[in-house]
């Protein structure tokens, strides 16, 4: 329950049709409707397809990747090798990436080489260099691969 005292109101709708009220006093009932709560929904958008893509085309041995950012000039030998190597391991941790949407490219470049280090004997340099690639390939993979 609201009391209201006063001698002038103005009040509007959605519609923005003023409404005035003089020399007013009284109770008003306002009755608030509970809030009711929105289903939590995943959405899986392009992105998400293309990180799985990429996952899957790292999984089967990475060729495809590699061979493509080798010629775009994106990876050089020692890198494509070490990354053909480990293409496997690195395939299963971007599952982990698949519903990051529109930022996967960006979490993978910053993520990656990091776990690159724990998870891998590879060089903080080749790390670097392999999530350089990884994060191409998510980001061009939609004309590449798909």
């Amino acid at each position: 329950m609201i009391q209201i005292k006063g001698t002038y109101a103005k009040a509007s709708n959605n519609n923005d049709t003023a409404v005035e009220v003089s020399k007013y006093e009284g109770n008003l009932k306002v009755e608030i409707a509970p809030e009711i709560e929105q289903p939590s929904i995943e959405l899986y958008g392009v992105k998400s397809k293309v990180v799985v893509k990429v996952a899957q085309l790292l999984k089967d041995g990475g060729d495809k990747v590699i061979d493509a950012a080798k010629s775009f000039n994106i990876v050089d030998s020692a890198t494509a090798k070490t990354f053909e190597n480990n293409s496997k391991k690195i395939g299963n941790c971007l599952y982990k990436f698949a519903n990051a949407g529109e930022n996967a490219a960006n979490d993978v470049r910053a993520q990656l080489p990091i776990w690159l280090k724990k998870n891998t004997e590879i060089s903080k340099g080749i790390a670097e260099n392999i999530s350089i690639v990884v994060a191409w390939a998510i980001r061009g993979a939609d004309g590449l691969f798909l």
